[in-house]
């Protein structure tokens, strides 16, 4: 199976809205209200992406033979004069689990924060997403603090994670 990464066109937004909303209730079932994640739709984050496409994010995806496998968004913050990554999604298609393709993209992303002058990435998870947990202390990052959110009626436990990339080749 050939796996390109790529910035997807402006006119893949909707397809990138209905992978993420496939991978999203297939990732939180079980561990998010089952209401809540049959009344997402096709186009339920394409608001959001276009959002973060217009504050210049980074988007990329994950292709094989054609079709959006994969996606990811993060943007590039500053503290002081440092810049990092405050990485906000990143799923594959269930089917595409349990491959070795999630490591692969995330080598490709981390390059890419790299290469944008990133000297650390953050990130939120589900504390509950105990298999999500376990890729990113995998791939070096640790927990700095679990906090609660309420979204959709839920009230959600979440972990803060953070990855420093100093000494890592550009």
């Amino acid at each position: 199976m050939t796996i390109s990464y790529r910035v997807p066109a402006a006119d893949e937004m909707e397809k990138i809205s209905e992978q993420i909303m496939i991978s999203y209730v297939s990732a939180y079932d079980g561990l998010m209200d089952r209401g809540y994640l049959s009344s997402l739709e096709a186009d339920h984050w394409l608001p959001i992406l276009e959002e973060s496409a217009g504050k210049g994010d980074i988007c990329l995806i994950a292709e094989s033979e054609g079709k959006i496998i994969g996606s990811t968004v993060f943007s590039i913050a500053h503290e002081g004069k440092n810049a990092y990554a405050e990485w906000h999604a990143f799923y594959l298609l269930p089917e595409y689990i349990g491959l070795g393709l999630g490591h692969s993209f995330y080598q490709r992303i981390e390059e890419e924060m790299l290469k944008r002058g990133c000297e650390f990435c953050i990130l939120e998870v589900l504390s509950s997403n105990q298999r999500a947990i376990r890729f990113y202390l995998s791939h070096g990052f640790s927990r700095t603090e679990t906090f609660t959110v309420q979204e959709y009626g839920m009230i959600l436990s979440c972990d803060k994670m953070r990855k420093d990339f100093k000494g890592y080749p550009v």
